[in-house]
């Protein structure tokens, strides 16, 4: 991995080790058909940049997983108004 994403922290070193394993996997399944980067990339609809990064194993990266993103935007509460408060019977 030529880069460190904030997620890599986050999870532990075997699943980093089946991450670079299946960047690699991926990129002799590709090799094996004699399908260039570019192709592959078209074929699965993203930009080359990104099946570079899947072929070196960083495929955590938080900032353009934009999957996760719209999961956590459903799961944010609607309203963030505060609560009113009960009032007191006094109001002195």
């Amino acid at each position: 991995m030529t880069r460190a994403t904030r997620a890599y922290p986050a999870i532990s070193e075997s699943t980093t080790d089946q991450l670079l394993k299946l960047g690699r996997d991926i990129a002799v399944a590709r090799k094996r058909r004699r399908i260039s980067m570019s192709e592959m990339a078209e074929r699965m609809m993203v930009n080359l940049k990104t099946v570079q990064r899947m072929e070196k194993g960083d495929l955590v990266a938080p900032e353009s997983d934009s999957v996760a993103l719209q999961e956590d935007i459903k799961n944010l509460p609607r309203d963030f108004r505060r609560s009113k408060k009960p009032t007191d019977k006094f109001d002195f």
